[in-house]
């Protein structure tokens, strides 16, 4: 039926009657008490079998526009209060399907009663057929609208058989993104606080053995998208998708999120959380804990979600954690996320996870050349030791300590060993993946190394650092046209990816396209402002023949050595450019007794290549404690 009109009063599906008059549902002969907004959605179903019906529409009738209400919470608690006294479930759905996202469906057979039956006859016994004297008395064409009848019902009967049996095994979960969490704050400045618990509850559920769970840097994109979730998940290349709500008001927050399968649409799980800010890391532990444990059936082993003991945190220092997320990856940006993080770690003094982002910062600032070694990777070290001593679970420890015993003590193999628990612990952790390539690649394990970038890709599929980490790899390996090839196919997917611009023009540096290497670097200079690789562009120009230009970026920056720190290593560049082997060795012991971040990769540097044969760089190389290169 199209529509209930005034002619239709009482309705049947399964062994339920409903009376639009009287109000009443009743299941066999017992009557179900139905309260005033499950009975409106169940009616606005039935009037619809097998049509959507929006979210928009149901609020539209159950609740006037000047009603304030939390409209999320209050449908999805008339639609589960519905589905209760229908003793339906939203995981299997026999009654109501979810449309996630959009809104609701009708999936059942409706039917109408008898018109001429009695209000009273809904709920009464049936006749017995034993004692019916018509039993034996219907015609040849009734006894084959029976026969046609039974074969109807037995291949309905079958057709649900079949479906309910596909319902209880839906294809096994290997793969999951979190889409970010919508703020329903009316304060828009609390936008943040969402963002911050998207990206905590990926953190929690990245450390699930087994399965691949996307960053937050693909995700993000999808923020207040309206796309359909097939097309995402095809996008994503996931089983799953996580979505919710985050309502935050004074101290108490609710947390609402479900979790809905890709291919189908269908709702696999959902709840929601309450609790005070205090308790928000427990919270996220929850959430994550509940989702683990309803795909664990499938696939995941026992896992660390649920090992950490419960921990309280100041909500003050909790919201300067998150502040600092919020600040972009600038040299700028990066200082004042400093700040918001050893904030929120003199509120509290046992917060781990502010420890390690203060490492972070400092880990950025060393290795943009922003701080000199001496300052930035000592504080690294700190850090790492003070996480690790609060919580040796939380992986950002283990990852902080490898990068600076890769980077800064030249311990390569305890660096290894660091990176590789990180990634024991967080196998869905891109920051460590994207580590362990670079380590790799230095030692001169490429293979590997494009194996660890292959699977970083894997879990953050659209983001673009990936494939431009590939084009570095190449590049580093002297696979000049491929690692061309990689970074222009970055630029067209974001032609102010400053990162592509800068691996390209090095790749066409080495193949000797001067005026398009320098016009690539120029432009990585330009939209990354980060005014040090303009070493990289007086080394390209020494190259083409312009020792003059070469000169005078190597003057400008002897000059802005006078007022803030520059790496002895960017002279050594821009020496080695010009050809000036005395003057690349004097700079390069400088950067050695500086202890400069960029000597682990000295030995895949191409532009030290020319110093391969020369004795002294052999040495430099063995006292570094890296392996030869494989040109020697």
């Amino acid at each position: 039926m199209a529509t209930l009109d005034g002619t239709i009063t009482r309705l049947r599906f399964a062994k339920f009657f409903l009376d639009l008059r009287t109000r009443e549902l009743c299941n066999d002969d017992q009557k179900i008490s139905l309260q005033e907004q499950p009975f409106q959605i169940l009616v606005a179903l039935l009037e619809r079998p097998g049509e959507l019906v929006t979210r928009e529409e149901l609020r539209a009738r159950l609740w006037p526009s000047d009603t304030f209400v939390d409209f999320d919470q209050s449908l999805n608690k008339a639609v589960n209060r519905l589905r209760e006294a229908l003793t339906d479930a939203a995981e299997h759905p026999r009654f109501i399907e979810t449309l996630p996202r959009r809104g609701y469906r009708w999936i059942a057979p409706v039917l109408e009663p008898d018109s001429r039956a009695a209000p009273n006859d809904i709920v009464s016994e049936p006749r017995s057929a034993a004692n019916d004297p018509a039993r034996w008395s219907l015609a040849p064409k009734q006894w084959t609208a029976v026969g046609l009848t039974l074969l109807l019902v037995a291949t309905l009967t079958w057709m649900i058989i079949k479906r309910e049996a596909s319902v209880e095994a839906p294809p096994p979960i290997h793969s999951l993104a979190v889409l970010p969490l919508e703020s329903l704050s009316a304060d828009s400045s609390q936008a943040y606080f969402a963002d911050g618990m998207t990206d905590q509850l990926i953190t929690t559920l990245g450390q699930i053995n087994e399965l691949r769970v996307i960053s937050r840097t693909s995700t993000t994109r999808y923020k207040a998208t309206r796309k359909p979730l097939p097309e995402i998940g095809r996008e994503l290349n996931v089983d799953a998708i996580i979505e919710g709500t985050v309502l935050r008001s004074g101290n108490q927050v609710r947390i609402t999120a479900q979790l809905i399968q890709t291919s189908s649409e269908r709702h696999l799980w959902a709840e929601s959380y309450q609790g005070d800010l205090r308790d928000i890391l427990t919270l996220q532990n929850q959430v994550a804990d509940d989702i683990a444990t309803k795909i664990r059936k499938k696939l995941v082993r026992a896992d660390r979600v649920g090992e950490r003991p419960k921990r309280t945190v100041n909500p003050k220092a909790y919201e300067a954690f998150l502040s600092g997320f919020s600040q972009p990856f600038t040299t700028d940006g990066t200082q004042k996320r400093l700040r918001y993080f050893e904030r929120a770690a003199h509120m509290q003094p046992d917060y781990a996870e502010a420890y390690a982002q203060i490492g972070y910062c400092y880990l950025r600032l060393g290795h943009i050349l922003a701080l000199p070694p001496q300052k930035a990777f000592p504080e690294v070290q700190a850090m790492a030791s003070k996480v690790l001593e609060l919580d040796p679970l939380l992986p950002d420890g283990h990852v902080l300590a490898g990068n600076a015993k890769y980077l800064y003590e030249w311990n390569f193999a305890d660096a290894e060993q660091e990176m590789r628990r990180a990634i024991d612990l967080n196998p869905n952790y891109p920051y460590a993946r994207m580590s362990y390539a670079a380590f790799l690649a230095s030692m001169g394990r490429q293979a590997e190394s494009i194996a660890e970038i292959a699977k970083w890709e894997e879990i953050d599929p659209l983001d673009l650092l990936g494939e431009t980490a590939m084009a570095a790899m190449l590049y580093s390996d002297s696979r000049f046209d491929e690692a061309i090839a990689e970074s222009r196919k970055v630029l067209t997917q974001d032609p102010n990816f400053y990162e592509a611009h800068l691996w390209l023009g090095l790749a066409l540096e080495q193949k000797r396209d001067f005026p398009s290497a320098i016009d690539e670097l120029k432009k990585a200079v330009e939209l990354s402002n980060e005014t040090m690789w303009i070493g990289f562009v007086a080394h390209a120009k020494a190259l083409s023949g312009d020792r003059a230009g070469a000169l005078k970026i190597l003057n400008d920056l002897q000059r802005l050595s006078q007022r803030t720190y520059v790496s002895p290593w960017w002279f050594a560049v821009i020496y080695s450019g010009l050809g000036d082997k005395d003057d690349v060795f004097i700079w390069l012991e400088k950067a050695y007794q500086a202890r400069e971040h960029d000597l682990p990769a000295s030995n895949t540097w191409p532009i030290f290549n020319f110093l391969h044969s020369d004795q002294r760089y052999q040495d430099f190389i063995h006292r570094i404690g890296l392996p030869p290169p494989r040109r020697l």
